[in-house]
C-alpha cells in the first residue's frame, strides 16, 4: 500500500500556528508542573507547606573537630564551608540560596591532607574521608511551620557533622525585646541535636545529640 503524503502547505496559517500549541503547550505545562513539585519538595518559600516561612540562618558545626568542610545543596550550589569545625569552632551564616528555597537534601564532605579552596567556597585537593547526603525539607516537623506562621520568627537550620555521618537539627529562631534592646532566642528544637546554649563563654545549658540514622545517612 502507498502512504499518501500530507501536503502541510495546503493548511491555512492560523490551523498551523493552532496545531503547533496544541503541541506545545503540553510540554510547557509538564515542565512547569515538574518545577512546583520540585520547588514544593525543596521548602521554596511560597511554595507548598513551606509557604510563608522564611528561611533565616544555616549553623554549621563539628563533633569531634573536622577540617575543609563544604555543604552542598541539592542543586550542587555550595552553601557552606569551613577550614575548621569544632564544637567551640563554629559558623552561622545567613542562609545562602534563598531564591532556591530549602533543599530537600544536603550533601557534606570534609578531607584530610593538602588542601585548597576555590572561588565557590569548596574544598578541594587531599583525600575526601567523608561525604554523606541527607534528607532536609522533609524532615522538617508542620509544627513548626506553623509556629513561625503563628508567632513569627524564621527557620534555623543547623547541620553538624560527625564520625559516621551528618547530624541535621532546626529551631525558631526569633528576636525579642524592645526600646532598643533586643536578644536572639530559639525555640522548638528538632533533630539529631542540639548544641549547648553558652552565656559570656560558660554552658549554661548542655545540649545532646543522636547518633546517625543509617536511613538518613547515604554515602557516596
Amino acid at each position: 500500500m502507498t502512504m499518501k503524503k500530507f501536503d502541510f502547505s495546503a493548511i491555512s496559517p492560523t490551523r498551523r500556528s493552532l496545531l503547533w500549541l496544541a503541541a506545545v503547550i503540553p510540554a510547557m505545562l509538564a515542565c512547569a508542573g515538574a518545577g512546583s513539585v520540585r520547588a514544593a519538595a525543596a521548602g521554596k518559600e511560597g511554595a507548598g507547606r513551606f509557604a510563608g516561612v522564611p528561611i533565616g540562618t544555616l549553623y554549621l558545626d563539628a563533633h569531634p573537630e573536622k577540617r575543609a568542610v563544604t555543604i552542598y545543596d541539592d542543586r550542587g550550589f555550595s552553601i557552606g564551608d569551613g577550614a575548621l569545625l569544632s564544637l567551640k569552632v563554629t559558623k552561622h551564616y545567613s542562609f545562602p540560596g534563598g531564591e532556591r528555597g530549602l533543599p530537600a537534601t544536603i550533601r557534606a564532605t570534609w578531607r584530610s591532607g593538602a588542601v585548597s579552596s576555590n572561588a565557590m567556597g569548596e574544598w578541594t585537593g587531599g583525600q575526601i574521608i567523608g561525604d554523606y547526603t541527607v534528607p532536609v525539607a522533609d524532615r522538617i516537623p508542620q509544627a513548626v511551620l506553623d509556629y513561625i506562621r503563628r508567632e513569627g520568627g524564621s527557620l534555623r537550620l543547623k547541620v553538624r557533622i560527625v564520625d559516621a555521618g551528618v547530624l541535621l537539627g532546626w529551631d525558631v529562631e526569633q528576636r525579642i525585646g524592645s526600646g532598643g534592646v533586643t536578644a536572639l532566642v530559639y525555640r522548638m528544637a528538632g533533630g539529631d541535636f542540639r548544641e549547648d546554649r553558652i552565656e559570656n563563654g560558660k554552658v549554661v545549658e548542655p545540649g545532646w545529640e543522636h547518633a546517625p540514622s543509617g536511613t538518613n545517612n547515604l554515602t557516596r
